[in-house]
């Protein structure tokens, strides 16, 4: 099913063709910074089937004891769109919070457990990971 991300502000947009390879809530404190939430929710979908449609993006590349993540965001409005994970090879997450037209459903994994708060709750369903190396598995 066809899906667009959008930023806050509109002018990035992202396009996928099919549903996400995987998709799920993360609790590492990087997704946390990113989102300034208490978790951040991401879509991984293969790069053959992102298309940009339009804005201009800045990028930050961060490097950390899970590998290189080059993130891209929006210039305007400062959304993180998009990233490119070198654990995940040939898959590219996209904020889930961005598909607002189009949502995604309830999340398949949490990753990075340990590092929960302690008053969220999931559903029982969902996959439990400690590590985002896992998370494919």
């Amino acid at each position: 099913m066809e899906k667009t991300a959008k930023c806050c502000c509109g002018s990035c947009i992202v396009k996928v063709k099919t549903d996400p390879v995987i998709h799920g809530v993360c609790h590492c404190n990087n997704c946390k910074k990113r989102t300034g939430s208490a978790f951040g929710i991401s879509a991984y979908f293969k790069a053959s089937e992102v298309e940009l449609l339009s804005g201009h993006y800045h990028q930050y590349l961060l490097e950390n004891e899970q590998g290189k993540q080059q993130r891209y965001f929006c210039s305007s409005c400062g959304t993180t769109l998009y990233w490119k994970a070198e654990i995940f090879n040939d898959l590219i997450g996209i904020a889930g919070g961005c598909f607002v037209d189009n949502p995604l459903p309830a999340p398949a994994f949490s990753s990075m457990n340990d590092n929960q708060c302690h008053w969220l709750s999931l559903a029982d369903n969902i996959k439990l990971s400690f590590s985002q190396k896992d998370i494919l598995n």
